[in-house]
C-alpha cells in the first residue's frame, strides 16, 4: 500500500507513515503513548489503528477490543476491572487490542496497577495510551512507544474546513489554537465562539490590572459553574502557549495555569487556587 494510506484521518502524515510500516511488516510495540493536544485526531489515529491491527470492519463490540474512555479521574476500581479483562486469550485473532484514552487522568494506584501490566505484557496484547498534557508518569512512558501529535497549521485547518464545508473565519482559527476539535466547535456553536472570544478579553484585562484590581476579580471567578471556569482556564493556558515562539518569557504563565487547572480537578479550595493564579499571571 501507499505510505500513510491506511488511514483515512487528516495530517499527522509522520505517524502513520511509521504505523503503516509496522502493520506491514506485523510487528508491534506492546504499548503506544498517542500524546498532544486536544481535538487533532488521537482517539480516532488509535481507533483506526486497532482497527487494522484486528483486521475488523467495525471494532465497537469486537471481542479482542477493549475500550476505557472516562472523562475524569480513572481511579482504582475501572482501571482494575479492564486490566483483568486484558489478562484473557485473544478470542478470534492474534492479538487483542486496548485503547485507554484521557490517561493522563489516571491517579498515583491505577497508573501503578497498569504499570504492573506493561511490565507483564502478554505477547497478544497491544495497549494504546491516548493522552493530553498532564501528569503521566514518567515509568509509564518509558514502556511505551511514543507518537507525539501537534497542533495543525492555519493552512491545514482552513485546507481541512473547506474540505468539510465549514465556515470559519480568521478569529476561529486563532481560538481553536490548532485543534480541529475546537474549531469544528467554534464554527458551529455561536455562545462557545463567544464565551471563548470574551475569556482572551478577561484574560488580557487581568494582565494590564494592578495586584488589587487582580485580586478584586476573584470571587467573580470562583462563583463560574466548574465546568465554565475550566474551559476558560483552558483557554488561557493555550492562548499563552500559542504565543510562546513570540514571546518565550510567558512559560511561567503556561506553567501557573496548567497547575490551577490540576488542583481544581483536585478539589482544592477554588478561591485559594485563583488568588493564587492571578498573583502569577
Amino acid at each position: 500500500t501507499d505510505m500513510g494510506k491506511t488511514f483515512k484521518i487528516f495530517g499527522h502524515e509522520t505517524n502513520k507513515n511509521i504505523l503503516d510500516k509496522q502493520l506491514n511488516a506485523g510487528v508491534f510495540p506492546h504499548a503506544y503513548l498517542f500524546v498532544g493536544p486536544q481535538g487533532v485526531g488521537k482517539k480516532a489515529l488509535a481507533l483506526e489503528l486497532a482497527q487494522e491491527i484486528l483486521g475488523a470492519k467495525n471494532i465497537v463490540g469486537h471481542p479482542d477490543f477493549l475500550l476505557l474512555d472516562i472523562e475524569g479521574e480513572i481511579t482504582m476500581e475501572p482501571a482494575l476491572e479492564f486490566i483483568s479483562r486484558l489478562s484473557l486469550k485473544p478470542f478470534i485473532g492474534k492479538y487483542k487490542v486496548a485503547i485507554i484514552n484521557n490517561a493522563e487522568n489516571l491517579n498515583q494506584q491505577s497508573g501503578n496497577a497498569l504499570l504492573k501490566t506493561l511490565e507483564e505484557a502478554s505477547e497478544s496484547t497491544i495497549i494504546i495510551l491516548v493522552a493530553g498534557y498532564g501528569k503521566l508518569l514518567t515509568t509509564i512512558i518509558s514502556r511505551c512507544q511514543t507518537f507525539n501529535f501537534h497542533g495543525f497549521s492555519k493552512e491545514e485547518l482552513v485546507k481541512y474546513s473547506a474540505d468539510l464545508g465549514l465556515v470559519v473565519n480568521e478569529q476561529m482559527i486563532d481560538l481553536s489554537f490548532g485543534s480541529f476539535g475546537r474549531l469544528k466547535q467554534l464554527s458551529e456553536d455561536k455562545d462557545f465562539f463567544a464565551f471563548q472570544k470574551n475569556a482572551i478579553t478577561e484574560f488580557m484585562e487581568l494582565n494590564k490590572s494592578f495586584v488589587g484590581q487582580k485580586l478584586a476579580q476573584v470571587a467573580k471567578f470562583a462563583e463560574l459553574e466548574e465546568e465554565d471556569l475550566t474551559s476558560t482556564l483552558n483557554c488561557w493556558m493555550f492562548w499563552q502557549y500559542e504565543k510562546l515562539n513570540q514571546n518565550p518569557e510567558n512559560f511561567s504563565k503556561v506553567a501557573a495555569v496548567a497547575e490551577a487547572l490540576l488542583d481544581l480537578k483536585r478539589n482544592f479550595n477554588k478561591k485559594l487556587v485563583l488568588q493564587s493564579l492571578f498573583l502569577k499571571i
